[in-house]
């Protein structure tokens, strides 16, 4: 078989392209099942990769093709303030996955503005808050008024996943672009937001349990407010190491406070008997959390926020939460694999849940009355246009569920 042509690219654009994505030579070459040494000679000039090579390089770095023929690198990929405190992550280092979904979000991010522009739809600006910063309690209940769920709504929602979906709903009405992203461990990250002036974006870990992204939206919310987004893993910290943590703790604080009020969760009649030594009776937790259609940990926090229980009695919860939700997961895994199905929702559905509802519908609106093409589509979607039928029958039949 003859030898394809050599593409014509700018070795800085092949360098540019890996370390953007987060991948070493090592790793690259092993990908390509090529000798390190050559990907090297490719960067420093010295070589070329030929056009079918370029082909796997774009697939692998996740970047169209026809960017490797820019004159030099684009500045396109700005990095998130990292609030993690995870074991085993090196501050600062976000895996290729992480970093594409990034990459992603903001671009559905300029999508979403582009068509709201094009429709001369306003966009509100990004919401803040003018509370004290430091004051957890007044923040979460300018979060709560700002959101406009009220509790009676709230103490509806006895369904994890209908509670997420009232919440992202509430979210986005305040023209905030609320994504979901996949396989990305939750070690690694639990969420992240993007502060902009107009239509920032919240993404949640769609690995979570949707009580856990529950949480995990608020948390960003507060971050927004704060217009302070990044990176996070929610972690609990006793004593700060930073204005990092400072913020973490905080958000977590305001999270806590704009899901369980003060005021309505100390009046709970579970709450005002009281637990000896802060150790709370584990049904008295599961029917809190039940209540405010919150997780366990949610509950616990907020018992530790407000000075009803130990940082002990924290983390021994957290452990066993943890504990418990990697068994279930296990369990899960273990049962799809002996029915020899797949597992998890179908395409559609986990479209409309990572994009969001309103993205996909504005899009589609865009390409049925022309002002967009179907390259555009596909670019926005990740579709074919042969898919948008079975996209639309999912948003017809299901409601879009986002859980």
């Amino acid at each position: 078989m003859p030898r394809t042509a050599d593409a014509l690219v700018e070795p800085a654009l092949l360098v540019w392209a890996r370390e953007s994505a987060g991948v070493d030579v090592a790793a690259a070459a092993k990908r390509l099942t090529i000798d390190p040494d050559r990907l090297i000679g490719w960067e420093a000039g010295t070589s070329r990769p030929t056009v079918a090579q370029l082909r796997r390089l774009a697939e692998l770095y996740k970047r169209p093709l026809a960017i490797f023929y820019l004159p030099e690198p684009p500045l396109d990929f700005q990095p998130l303030r990292d609030y993690r405190r995870l074991p085993d992550a090196e501050a600062g280092r976000l895996s290729p996955r992480l970093r594409a979904t990034i990459r992603r979000a903001r671009a559905v991010r300029e999508a979403a503005l582009d068509l709201r522009d094009g429709n001369d739809e306003p966009v509100a600006p990004a919401p803040r808050v003018q509370s004290s910063r430091s004051d957890s309690e007044a923040v979460g209940n300018a979060a709560r008024e700002l959101l406009g769920v009220p509790l009676s709504t709230q103490f509806g929602w006895r369904d994890p996943g209908r509670a997420l979906n009232g919440w992202i709903d509430a979210v986005s009405r305040l023209d905030v672009l609320v994504l979901q992203a996949q396989a990305i461990p939750i070690d690694e990250m639990r969420g992240f937001s993007i502060t902009e002036d107009r239509l920032p974006v919240i993404v949640l870990n769609g690995s979570d349990f949707p009580n856990g992204r529950t949480f995990t939206l608020l948390h960003e919310v507060a971050h927004l407010l704060l217009n302070a987004g990044g990176v996070c893993d929610l972690l609990p910290r006793r004593r700060t190491r930073g204005p990092t943590d400072e913020v973490e703790v905080l958000c977590n604080r305001v999270a806590a406070a704009t899901l369980m009020p003060a005021s309505s969760f100390r009046a709970e009649s579970a709450v005002l008997s009281g637990a000896p030594d802060g150790q709370w009776d584990e049904d008295v937790v599961a029917g809190l959390a039940a209540r405010y259609a919150v997780s366990r940990e949610a509950v616990v926090r907020r018992l530790y926020t407000l000075g009803l229980t130990n940082w002990d009695y924290l983390q021994a919860k957290q452990v066993e939460y943890r504990a418990a939700y990697d068994a279930h997961r296990d369990e899960q895994r273990r049962r799809r694999q002996q029915e020899q199905r797949p597992g998890g929702p179908g395409f559609y559905r986990m479209k409309v849940r990572d994009l969001g509802r309103g993205f996909i519908e504005s899009s589609l609106e865009a390409y049925h009355r022309r002002a967009i093409t179907g390259s555009d589509l596909t670019e926005f979607l990740e579709i074919k246009v042969s898919q948008v039928p079975k996209l639309e029958a999912e948003l017809a039949t299901t409601g879009g569920s986002r859980d």
